[in-house]
């Protein structure tokens, strides 16, 4: 008989979380197990749910504080042998439920630093950090995307390091690859982000100020701060070399057409989209951010800046642009640290 694999999240928004678990949901989806996606609002679809095997539920509550009594009675009646979440909350919301049925297998993965979250956030952050303390009890194993995050828990919530298991994000395949063609010795940059206060994207707008005329930025995402981001981009007259194009599909595709992806972050857990930058082989420059240093190598697909150092940051932008890529050695290491095959053999083996 099949084991029974519920994956809960709050969407398939664009979010990296939502993104993990959509992969790993193709990667259960084999003779051994039969996959639920467990979702608190369906609205969302930035990922296809019409996959073959993979059954999706839509709770329809949106929010985790209403999603206790439909969760449980779900997870009550299916009797899944495992149950894996995702994101603060919705790993405090699936430990409540747990509590009161019996799970073999309770696995949480865990989506930032805490220590970062804590300095960037603070009040909301004291928050979730109370409550995840709390609950962590109730998993089987948490699942940290770094050594650094990992580091980060353990002494912050005094978690033991044994139920602590890293496992990076996972990159999916895509046959595209960077091409080197130039229009009119034109810069293409790009970032691909929610437009939040986290994601550090004014930063980028005054270092845009400093750069050559040549240089141009594609913003892409959606988000609160748009409208004054725009307004900034017009007060520093940048109009002309700054385009928001809002959410975009085809994410790697997009960045393909570019010569350096930005990475702005205040926190960070681990950034899918650059693994996606580097799955098509376009370099990238970013601020020190949770799970960079997991994924950069200074110099061979990228550059890893101090946070803060503008300076710095503009550049490393320059020298990227500057020089010759290894465009598909890019591709080929990432995939060789990084596929989905072998990031989710390593969340099949926390089941035995």
């Amino acid at each position: 008989m099949k084991k029974k694999i519920f994956l809960i999240i709050a969407s398939l928004g664009a979010g990296g979380s939502e993104r993990v678990f959509w992969l790993l949901s193709q990667y259960f989806n084999k003779g051994d197990y039969k996959v639920t996606v467990v979702l608190l609002d369906g609205r969302q679809q930035s990922f296809p749910s019409n996959i073959d095997g993979v059954e999706f539920i839509d709770l329809k509550t949106v929010k985790a504080s209403k999603s206790f009594f439909k969760l449980f009675r779900i997870l009550q009646r299916e009797k899944p042998f495992a149950v894996f979440s995702t994101t603060d909350h919705i790993n405090i919301l699936t430990a409540m439920v747990a509590c009161f049925l019996k799970i073999p297998r309770l696995i949480c993965r865990a989506s930032n630093n805490p220590h970062q979250m804590k300095k960037f956030y603070g009040y909301k952050a004291r928050f979730y950090n109370l409550f995840t303390r709390l609950f962590s009890l109730r998993f089987d194993f948490i699942v940290c995307q770094s050594d650094e995050m990992k580091k980060s828990m353990n002494s912050l919530y005094g978690i033991r390091k044994k139920k602590l298991q890293v496992i990076p994000n996972p990159v999916l395949y895509t046959p595209v690859i960077k091409k080197d063609t130039s229009v009119n010795g034109i810069k293409r940059l790009i970032i691909v982000a929610r437009l939040s206060a986290e994601k550090g994207v004014s930063r980028l707008l005054e270092i845009m100020q400093d750069l050559p005329e040549n240089y141009h930025l594609t913003i892409a995402g959606d988000g609160p701060l748009m409208t004054g981001l725009k307004t900034e981009t017009c007060l520093r007259k940048l109009e002309n070399r700054v385009t928001f194009v809002g959410k975009i599909k085809d994410i790697p595709c997009q960045i393909a057409q570019h010569d350096v992806l930005l990475l702005s972050s205040f926190t960070e857990g681990f950034p899918n989209v650059i693994l996606e930058a580097l799955s098509v082989g376009v370099p990238v420059v970013t601020f020190r951010v949770g799970g960079t240093d997991d994924i950069i190598r200074n110099g061979f697909n990228g550059f890893i800046v101090k946070q803060d150092d503008l300076l710095n940051f503009k550049k490393q932008i320059i020298s990227a642009c500057a020089q010759s890529w290894p465009h598909e050695s890019i591709k080929a290491d990432i995939y060789s640290r990084f596929a989905l095959n072998q990031i989710g053999q390593a969340y099949e083996n926390l089941l035995f």
